[in-house]
């Protein structure tokens, strides 16, 4: 009887070692067609659309919100599918991407790099690859669908985000 409550007890230090070293990445939202950074560079070159980078982290409770509540809106999915190329970063991720210059660095690399100090962080950019702005924390599904308008419709190259957002 000890010896195999012994046993048990070593078969469940070996299982959570083997759980706490097995990596936990965070996940994007379902329905989207969020890629790593290095291909949605190449596919909004290829393809001239604008990108939406959105990075996120394990046990991100504020992303799990706007999961839940936001991307959840099938409009918002289909606007956001078809009218931008979607990237995701894991800011917790020592996952390797390629960057434009051809250097290789992390994705928690990237995001430290890049200043994001918390997640959500979401940052659009042009057509032209050129960083619009950024939105950090919970964005309401109106205000997802006002940035992907002043985007798509090319309003940042006549006007700011905060004018373009107080027009009637």
């Amino acid at each position: 009887m000890l010896k195999l409550t012994r046993m048990r007890a070593i078969f469940a230090v070996f299982l959570l070692l083997a759980l706490s070293s097995a990596p936990i990445s965070a996940a994007p939202p379902d329905g989207y067609d969020f890629l790593p950074l290095t291909d949605a560079l190449r596919r909004a070159g290829a393809e001239g659309k604008p990108m939406l980078l959105y990075f996120g982290r394990y046990g991100c409770t504020t992303c799990r919100k706007m999961h839940a509540e936001v991307f959840t809106d099938a409009e918002l999915r289909r606007r956001y599918s078809s009218d931008f190329v979607l990237a995701y970063v894991d800011t917790e991720s020592a996952e390797r991407i390629t960057l434009a210059s051809g250097e290789r660095i992390t994705e928690m690399q990237f995001a430290a790099r890049n200043r994001i100090l918390g997640t959500p962080t979401f940052v659009f950019f042009s057509a032209e690859q050129k960083p619009l702005f950024s939105k950090a924390g919970f964005q309401d599904t109106a205000q997802m669908r006002h940035y992907g308008d002043y985007v798509t419709g090319g309003f940042y190259r006549d006007m700011s985000l905060d004018e373009f957002l107080a027009k009637p």
